[in-house]
């Protein structure tokens, strides 16, 4: 009966690497002195020793190229038991190679279907560079989890071992959780390469660095970099893995994915990182600097208020006052203006009489024309400020500011005239109009 399977697949169910020698013990047919220092011309017969590590069956020694290269290999004897050895396909195999040479190439010591100690894993690839680094590349082709994988890196981490895994299956569930690589051949057919899992750092930066274009308020650019896939030669790869030009790392901006990279694309991203702190840093600067000009806002506008409410209930007293002093008509104005320092002028006859509540911080300015009149207060700590800034021996009086009533007085009797409250709400009148209506004010 026909075996079933292509040539190349039943070349590949029986196909091994490493075998075992009665007299030179393991050997490995890739390398020309079998690792062990012998002569690998000498296997070139049937009858050699040479047995299976997994099922102890017969092995024959084979020739054949594979990528312009020769390719040795050992086949189980014909009516070989089933083994898990020989069970991996010619593509495997093939890519196995493919990784042993390539770091051969960059210098490291390979040594296929490499075992632990305690039989804790089994590499099919385990790279030792002249520094005593160790690095496990396991080509795994078919379909298994990401827990496994997982569990198997931890593993090789526990022994301390480096590992990359290699896929050319078109979706790898442990791409993003693992150190690993999907690979590909070129479309032309040409060498293998890593198409997915490793990365590279696209820098984006406004062209003015100090105000970002893409967000509001003058911030600086936080930079618009991002992480896409470097497609890379599996041979350069393989080399810049075992020379520790290329780590594992996890993606601190965009997915928080693992990824292969180089140094100058680690760097690239942690300026783009401190800039996104300076950004946020800068915010917090604005956010609270707009807060405190809020607050300096309102506490203006409760200054201006109270200005404006101490004036008004001062009006009226002040009117009377100076009719009193001077027996003289007196008017007093509706605003406070920048003239006289935001305080009300106080006029008698036409002629400048004095000014209500000025703003002390204003006199300085309006200083000579405020020279010769007389500054009304509502408070003596007003009055105490006046005179700071007023002229020397200027005159400034206090005048006690009458106290308002804020709630609805009670009804005048049947057939009596009303009360309006002062206050707010429907019906109420302000404080200034209130003073105004008492002192008669608005009739001069």
């Amino acid at each position: 009966m026909r075996p079933k399977g292509t040539a190349a697949e039943r070349r590949g169910k029986s196909m091994v690497f490493v075998g075992t020698h009665a007299e030179w013990g393991r050997i490995d047919a890739t390398l020309p002195d079998l690792g062990c220092g012998q002569d690998r011309t000498a296997l070139h017969h049937k009858s050699a020793p040479v047995t299976c590590r997994e099922c102890g069956w017969r092995l024959h020694l084979v020739h054949v190229t594979h990528g312009g290269r020769d390719l040795w290999h050992l086949r189980h004897a014909d009516r070989a038991p089933q083994c898990a050895a020989a069970e991996e396909s010619m593509a495997h195999h093939l890519l196995k190679l493919d990784l042993a040479w390539y770091a051969r190439d960059a210098g490291a010591v390979v040594e296929l279907e490499a075992r632990a100690d305690d039989g804790a894993w089994t590499a099919d690839a385990l790279a030792t560079m002249p520094d005593g680094r160790r690095v496990a590349l396991e080509a795994q082709l078919a379909p298994k989890s990401a827990a496994d994988i997982e569990m198997r890196t931890a593993r090789y981490a526990a022994a301390g071992v480096e590992v990359c895994w290699f896929s050319d299956r078109r979706k790898v569930p442990w791409l993003d959780s693992t150190p690993a690589v999907r690979l590909a051949r070129a479309e032309d057919g040409g060498p293998l390469q890593v198409v997915a899992g490793a990365a590279r750092f696209v820098a984006g930066w406004c062209a003015e660095r100090p105000r970002c274009g893409q967000v509001p308020g003058a911030l600086p650019c936080c930079g618009h970099g991002g992480w896409e896939d470097a497609e890379v030669p599996l041979d350069r790869f393989v080399a810049a893995v075992c020379l520790n030009t290329v780590r594992p790392y996890r993606l601190r901006v965009g997915p928080s994915v693992l990824r292969w990279i180089t140094r100058p694309y680690f760097d690239l991203e942690a300026q783009q990182l401190a800039a996104t702190q300076n950004l946020e840093r800068a915010a917090v600067r604005r956010t609270a600097a707009l807060r405190r000009e809020e607050q300096d806002q309102a506490a203006h506008m409760s200054y201006i208020e109270a200005l404006l409410q101490r004036q008004a209930a001062l009006a009226g007293v002040v009117g009377a006052y100076v009719h009193e002093e001077t027996g003289q008509p007196v008017k007093t104005g509706r605003d406070p203006e920048p003239a006289f320092a935001m305080g009300l002028p106080v006029t008698v006859h036409g002629e400048l009489y004095g000014v209500i509540c000025p703003v002390a911080g204003r006199i300085p300015a309006q200083r000579e024309q405020l020279d010769g009149l007389v500054l009304f207060a509502a408070t003596q700590r007003e009055a105490e400020r006046i005179a700071s800034q007023a002229a020397r021996g200027q005159r400034v009086v206090v005048l006690q500011v009458p106290e308002q009533p804020t709630t609805p007085a009670p009804s005048s009797p049947a057939g009596g005239r009303g009360l309006t409250r002062v206050g707010r709400g429907p019906g109420a009148i302000s404080v200034r109009e209130a003073v105004r209506i008492m002192t008669g004010v608005d009739r001069y």
